[in-house]
């Protein structure tokens, strides 16, 4: 009887610890994101400064500054077709000053283009929101001779062996985009990679390479201002940005259609209610007029309200992972 006493006794003494130590971590992590964010934050972009991610951490960096009361830095860390920036985020800290920008390429492609990866980037990293989706458009050197989807097509199989599309890397969306192209026309473009989009771009608009599947976040302006022709959206309707290019939709290959979906993520092990006030704000950064004014310019649209939230963003790179998979292993693609 004494004996069943005693450990009755050292049972509640377990539980009673255990409980205090709970209570004690939730406290901890309360009062942590109570106090959040007390310094700067820094938002790292995996691909050289100038090309469409790169521009879009900055508009919404700054909103997110100010939604915060605190700065944004933004990062530069490209290389890999953004594994090199993948990998920095995914050693940083998990306490929400470090955040990253990732997209179909860098996230969904890479995490089966990438056979020795340093980190996982369904279990290294906690998406926090998505924050726009950017339409794609073929964009070319001046004198590109088409316009649409049905002259780009027949060009290219008339001269494929001797063109060239840019990429900012294996496995970057830029890249998917060509070699989505590739196979929906049935062709074989070589993909030529850069360290970033905009050097591609910059590339495009000298003429030494051909063209490149690019967003319209940096894509519009330089169409607008005739420093590359805008072949075609890659959308079934034309886009308000850009109305005078013509859309996949209105061609012969109407499913020939590809869009950029961009998110934030922390490291893991950021607190809960870190990941919430993040998320929070940066809802309110992206639907800001300001922004809002900026993202219609350059043709981009805001997220569902569900991949606006944690949950709904990372369902949504679950489920992308799951559909790159197969034309990734299609493609046989190597990382160079």
């Amino acid at each position: 009887m004494i004996q069943s006493i005693n450990i009755l006794k050292q049972v509640w003494q377990l539980l009673c610890s255990s409980f205090a130590g709970a209570v004690l971590l939730l406290c901890s992590t309360v009062v942590a994101a109570a106090g959040f964010p007390e310094k700067p934050i820094t938002l790292i972009v995996p691909f050289a400064a100038g090309g469409p991610t790169d521009v879009l951490a900055r508009v919404v960096g700054e909103s997110l500054g100010k939604v915060l009361g605190q700065a944004v830095i933004v990062e530069n860390t490209p290389g890999a077709g953004g594994t090199v920036g993948n990998t920095r985020a995914s050693r940083a800290p998990g306490d929400g000053y470090t955040l990253l920008i990732g997209n179909g390429g860098t996230l969904a492609v890479s995490a089966t283009l990438y056979k020795n990866l340093n980190y996982d980037v369904l279990t290294d990293f906690i998406p926090v929101a998505s924050i726009g989706d950017a339409p794609q458009i073929v964009s070319a050197r001046k004198d590109f001779p088409a316009t649409g989807l049905d002259e780009f097509a027949a060009y290219l199989k008339l001269n494929a062996a001797k063109l060239n599309f840019g990429a900012a890397g294996v496995g970057s969306g830029t890249w998917l985009g060509g070699q989505l192209i590739n196979v929906k026309l049935g062709v074989k473009v070589n993909g030529v990679n850069y360290r970033g989009a905009g050097q591609a771009v910059n590339d495009v608009m000298a003429g030494h390479i051909d063209y490149m599947v690019e967003s319209t976040t940096t894509a519009v302006k330089y169409v607008q201002s005739g420093m590359v022709k805008g072949v075609v959206v890659l959308r079934s309707k034309r886009i308000k940005a850009l109305p005078d290019v013509p859309a996949a939709g209105e061609s012969g290959y109407p499913d020939l259609l590809y869009d950029i979906w961009n998110m934030i993520l922390v490291p893991k092990g950021t607190p809960a209610p870190v990941v919430a006030q993040l998320g929070d704000a940066l809802r309110k950064a992206i639907q800001s007029p300001d922004v809002r004014t900026k993202f219609e310019a350059a043709g981009i649209e805001m997220p569902s309200a569900e991949q606006q939230t944690p949950a709904g963003a990372a369902n949504l790179l679950k489920s992308e992972v799951a559909r790159w998979r197969p034309l990734i292993i299609e493609l046989g693609a190597q990382p160079e």
